[in-house]
């Protein structure tokens, strides 16, 4: 069987290069961080911005809707096969 431990990835010997390793997982980390909150707060001032014009398109409307909530006009047909095939 064979010892896979240590195999893919060695930590280098050397204590400059350990260090230069860390600053740059802590580089990464820190600019990964930075993306994430310019995308959020670009999500944030895209939601402020619908608001707000749904705002002003609800002001300028008058608050009112298209139609009356109790205006309502359908037209439709029943239909009971179960009905049907008792009475053949």
């Amino acid at each position: 069987m064979r010892n896979f431990q240590g195999s893919f990835y060695r930590v280098p010997e050397s204590p400059l290069a350990r260090f230069g390793l860390a600053l740059l997982g802590i580089a990464i980390l820190a600019v990964s961080f930075f993306v994430g909150l310019v995308f959020l707060a670009v999500a944030a001032g895209l939601a402020i911005l619908a608001a707000i014009g749904l705002t002003i398109r609800n002001w300028l409307t008058g608050g009112r809707k298209s139609r009356k909530p109790d205006d309502l006009s359908v037209e439709y047909r029943v239909i009971r096969r179960e009905q049907d095939r008792d009475r053949r």
